[in-house]
């Protein structure tokens, strides 16, 4: 009974390598065709592309007026074009501003927190300096010199 189960098993293998063996001649074979047909494509539109160059050249040269009035319309067009889409650009700016940001909410200032002796015990705490003086906000008016009555300036 083995050799039964042992032969079905060898038959099965072989025609799976048989079918395989066919998959890869097919798909070799399509890959070829594919690649052929690609080729002759390419092939067709390089000489059509060569053909309507020559051509454009050619009759470039015979009206040469045409020629340059129809690439001064071309150029028209496209600057035409690009001036429509600036001021479209500008209306929807116009329209539609930039959201302003939000001003940045501060948070209350909190005090020190409370040092654990740890801390305490392993970093020496910095001497406070004290407050600065602010200047006053305005100067002090100027002395101005007392006249007397003879002429003499007392400062």
């Amino acid at each position: 009974m083995t050799t039964d189960v042992a032969k079905a098993a060898h038959d099965a293998a072989e025609a799976t390598k048989a079918k395989a063996a066919k998959a890869g001649a097919t798909v070799k074979k399509a890959a070829t065709t594919a690649a052929g047909k690609s080729r002759a494509v390419a092939s067709k539109a390089a000489k059509r592309a060569d053909e309507v160059t020559e051509t454009a050249v050619d009759t470039a040269k015979r009206h040469p007026v045409a020629a340059a009035a129809i690439a001064v319309g071309t150029a028209a067009a496209i600057a035409g074009a690009a001036f429509g889409a600036s001021k479209l650009v500008e209306k929807r700016k116009e329209a539609n501003p930039a959201p302003k940001r939000k001003p940045a909410v501060k948070k209350a200032a909190t005090g020190p927190k409370p040092a654990s002796a740890k801390a305490a015990a392993a970093k020496p705490a910095a001497a406070k300096k004290p407050a600065a003086t602010k200047a006053p906000a305005h100067k002090p008016a100027a002395k101005k010199p007392v006249v007397k009555p003879n002429g003499a300036t007392q400062h």
